[in-house]
């Protein structure tokens, strides 16, 4: 089902901003720019469900994806009288593209053939609501944390025909896992930099001119700097 990205990205900045907008001279509330590296898995579990790797019930070996660039922001806030818990808003964006590759197919008798599959453009988009606890260090501040992802994706591919002769066009809105750990070094009073690695997991059932299901997961390495109030 095609979920309009921009509306849940304005949920997650909507959040953020109840947030600020509560905060007491006493609160710390931040704002950061994110950049770094997506590694993705594969797509596994792979199955059609209608015009895709054969068919409904037809299975695929996992599909490999491509490295990508990571971009985002960040918007986060520490409560008062618990310095070290805080609750954070993220958005960021990757093209994990599934590669040109071989690829088994199972069909529902059990019969097998390989295919050669063509590559598609996957462009995922990913806003989370995390839980964020730290340690309240003078300038150097180790954090982990733990939220829901929102997680956006398409498939699409102009080379990619589908049963009913069509460019592959697929889309779907999914929860998910989305687990950090990084560490922030404070420059100043108020600017900061920090490194971190994310971890992703979200299952998805594609809808469009082709429909399948798929498990992603995807691990990141980001860094960037924010901005302390």
């Amino acid at each position: 089902m095609q979920i309009p990205v921009c509306r849940w990205v304005f949920s997650v900045l909507l959040a953020g901003t109840l947030v600020l907008t509560s905060a007491t001279a006493r609160s710390e509330f931040y704002v950061a720019g994110q950049a770094g590296i997506s590694l993705p898995g594969s797509f596994t579990n792979v199955e059609g469900l209608g015009s895709a790797f054969g068919g409904a019930g037809f299975k695929s070996t996992d599909l490999d994806l491509a490295n990508s660039v990571l971009l985002g922001a960040k918007v986060g806030y520490f409560f008062p009288r618990l310095n070290w818990l805080g609750i954070e808003g993220e958005y960021f964006h990757t093209n994990p593209h599934i590669k040109q590759q071989s690829a088994t197919i199972t069909a529902p008798n059990g019969a097998t053939g390989t295919l050669e599959k063509q590559g598609a453009h996957v462009s995922m988009s990913t806003g989370a609501i995390n839980v964020i606890a730290r340690y309240p260090g003078k300038r150097f501040q180790p954090y982990v944390g733990v939220g829901l992802g929102m997680f956006g994706a398409s498939v699409s591919s102009n080379q990619v025909q589908t049963l009913n002769n069509q460019p592959l066009s697929a889309s779907d809105f999914s929860f998910g896992l989305n687990a950090l750990a990084g560490v922030r070094y404070f420059l100043t009073k108020r600017v900061a930099l920090f490194g971190e690695y994310k971890y992703n997991r979200a299952s998805f059932q594609f809808e469009g001119n082709a429909q399948f299901k798929a498990d992603y997961s995807a691990s990141n390495i980001v860094g960037g700097i924010s901005l302390h109030f």
